[in-house]
């Protein structure tokens, strides 16, 4: 009897503990995912920390920039080329990170440190 009741707990123990671990690692990495921020036109997002951002410019190139601790970015204009909306954006009255910046509205992330 004690081995079969140690048997039991064995076979229990082993289909336990790797569902904790499983589960654990789960929520590890849902932690550590970041939240896209796609704010609409004429909407802006805070960076008291900073961040990044990303997206795909006119010419169907990847592009990334950091974004410095400061103030609030804003969508402060969409275009369309071709069939497809570009967003450029504003950060204290001046265009950010330049003028010539823009990207796909429809694809682009900001993201929080």
């Amino acid at each position: 009897m004690a081995q079969a009741s140690q048997l039991t707990l064995r076979l229990i123990l082993a289909m336990v503990v790797p569902a904790v671990l499983v589960a654990a690692g789960m929520m590890a990495s849902k932690a550590a995912a970041q939240t896209c921020l796609r704010p609409k036109w004429t909407e802006c997002v805070a960076f008291p920390a900073g961040g990044r951002h990303t997206g795909v410019s006119p010419q169907g190139a990847a592009v990334e920039m950091e974004v410095t601790p400061g103030a609030d970015i804003c969508v402060g204009n969409e275009e369309e080329i071709g069939a497809q909306t570009f967003a450029q954006f504003w950060r204290d009255g001046v265009p950010w990170p330049d003028r010539d910046w823009e990207v796909n509205a429809e694809t682009f992330c900001f993201f929080k440190k």
